[in-house]
């Protein structure tokens, strides 16, 4: 057997490390896993599989009924407050407001999907990552994957239980 030295600080965070994983919630997956940043992002869809919005500039900026309505006021320099353009508009038929909206937005459908990124050995870690790092992603949340058929991340898993004198769960 051959010795590997390393620093007191590194044998620590080995050792606390080694403590994380083997006492951390694995979520009833086995070893090895690793947690990730998941995120729910809006993407295009085909027509007919998602939610129609209206785009300008490749940004959404009409999504509700309320959205539209605002949109067309703004078109006709009406006033929200006013019982006469309220009217007005309530007499509107749908093709007459979609070619209001098409002067200034193009419709598009989109549908959302989940996303995955960077990774980490800990929930703690990734939880923390998060934390300081979450105004650059959409709705994040730490998602665990098993990391099925990777025997360089099993070794690893394997070493690091065993510096604790615990085994690989699986």
């Amino acid at each position: 057997m051959k010795n590997i030295q390393v620093s007191d600080e590194m044998y620590d965070f080995l050792i606390n490390l080694s403590n994380e994983i083997t006492s951390q919630d694995h979520r009833s997956t086995r070893m090895p896993y690793f947690f990730q940043v998941q995120e729910t992002i809006e993407i295009p869809a085909s027509d007919g599989c998602g939610t129609e919005v209206w785009v300008c500039d490749g940004t959404i900026v009409l999504r509700t009924d309320n959205d539209i309505k605002e949109a067309v006021f703004e078109y006709k320099e009406w006033d929200l407050e006013n019982e006469d353009d309220l009217k007005r508009f309530d007499e509107l038929q749908f093709f007459e407001i979609e070619n209001i909206l098409e002067n200034n937005y193009r419709k598009v459908e989109i549908t959302t999907a989940e996303v995955y990124s960077n990774s980490f050995l800990t929930e703690k870690a990734c939880k923390e990552h998060i934390r300081l790092n979450k105004h650059n992603y959409s709705s994040p949340i730490d998602y665990l994957s098993f990391a099925h058929i990777n025997p360089e991340l099993e070794k690893i898993f394997e070493f690091l239980c065993g510096l604790t004198n615990k085994q690989i769960h699986i």
